[in-house]
């Protein structure tokens, strides 16, 4: 088996470098950064999504209320980046991270009142959880084991957690932990495979994603 290196993760410390530009950009080396920057450079607030701002959902992964909040996210990246990243390479892993934080973003829409201002990689990251329920799927019984077991126990202390600490996006993160998983499906899993999985799992994102849109829009 080849060893891994820092070679194998552009992508995972490109996004990490991207976090940390815009933490600067906030201000947020000078203390917390201010509410109204970020909503400035792109924190998502439901009532402005619905009025068309809908990159909000987009931009909102880049951006960190404080010094530990991007802390945490960044080195839950890094630690995800070392799994999923060299199993699906460095593009299908930007796009399973996206999609995940996408659908995360989805869901905080329908689940968090209008007024509320959400930022984070976080739902994105679970995303990533996903994407190694697909790599536990395909791998061989061992290896598969060791891999639910460890997805089982990270999930379980997560979630628990975001229950405890009402300031944490739930949603967001169930959003992007299915969205992660669906996204990962529809490319084909580590092995590239297509057929009607990656198939019924594009289909489903996209249902999934219009019928939020359609449920915000109805009752937003």
């Amino acid at each position: 088996m080849r060893r891994r290196s820092y070679r194998d993760l552009p992508a995972t410390y490109a996004i990490l470098v991207i976090l940390a530009i815009m933490y600067v950009l906030e201000g947020g080396l000078g203390g917390s950064p201010q509410l109204m920057r970020m909503v400035d450079l792109g924190a998502q607030v439901n009532v402005l999504v619905l009025q068309g701002q809908w990159w909000r959902i987009f931009t909102a992964i880049f951006l960190h209320l404080n010094w530990l909040h991007i802390l945490v996210n960044g080195y839950s990246l890094f630690v995800m980046g070392e799994l999923v990243e060299p199993a699906f390479g460095s593009r299908r892993f930007v796009v399973v991270f996206l999609l995940g934080g996408i659908m995360g973003g989805l869901l905080a829409l329908v689940t968090y009142p209008p007024y509320t201002v959400l930022v984070g990689a976080s739902g994105a990251i679970f995303g990533l959880l996903g994407a190694t329920g697909v790599i536990a799927l395909e791998a061989q019984r061992p290896v598969r084991s060791y891999l639910l077991r460890w997805l089982g126990s990270i999930l379980v202390l997560n979630l628990a957690l975001d229950f405890m600490y009402p300031g944490i996006g739930v949603w967001d993160h169930v959003g992007g932990l299915i969205g992660g998983f669906l996204a990962a499906y529809m490319l084909g899993g580590v092995h590239r495979l297509s057929g009607w999985p990656s198939r019924a799992a594009g289909v489903a994102y996209v249902v999934v994603c219009v019928g939020l849109i359609a449920f915000a829009h109805i009752y937003g």
